[in-house]
């Protein structure tokens, strides 16, 4: 094989080409994967820090959701309490608005039975009065006096 001229050329334009390129766009292509690589650990990192951040906020997030479960626990056992009191009042007063309308009533019963007692007293009388009239007019039968005053008494 023969050491011809073309060889020798390529040979001498390879190696400036492999020097050139080692000189100028090798250092650039190692500084851009060096700033990627930088980059890519960064990011890394930043998710690392993310991801502890995501958890303390799951943390705090459970944590307040906890305390706002108690919370409305103990709102709704004051709420509750607050509805039995409020129904024990209404229940006394319920109970002395009770006995207050039974103690008037059994006034009004009495008043009433005091005003029956009245009328038949009155009516009562009214009748012996009549009894009396009838028998001093038909005195002159005894038969029709008894009669007549069991009649009377039939109608009382």
């Amino acid at each position: 094989m023969d050491l011809n001229a073309t060889i020798i050329g390529q040979s001498i334009s390879f190696i400036l080409f492999i020097l050139f390129c080692m000189k100028f766009i090798w250092p650039k292509i190692m500084n851009t994967i060096a700033t990627r690589e930088q980059e890519i650990i960064q990011s890394l990192s930043n998710i690392k820090k993310s991801k502890k951040d995501l958890e303390l906020l799951q943390k705090k997030k459970n944590n307040i959701i906890y305390q706002t479960q108690q919370e409305a626990h103990s709102i709704i056992k004051q709420a509750n309490y607050t509805k039995l009191v409020i129904l024990e009042e209404a229940k006394l007063q319920a109970e002395k608005e009770k006995k207050k309308i039974l103690l008037q009533m059994n006034n009004e019963i009495t008043i009433q039975k005091e005003q029956a007692k009245h009328e038949l007293i009155n009516q009562i009388s009214f009748l012996a009065i009549q009894i009396a009239e009838k028998i001093i007019k038909s005195s002159a039968n005894e038969k029709n006096n008894i009669h007549l005053i069991n009649q009377l008494i039939k109608k009382l």
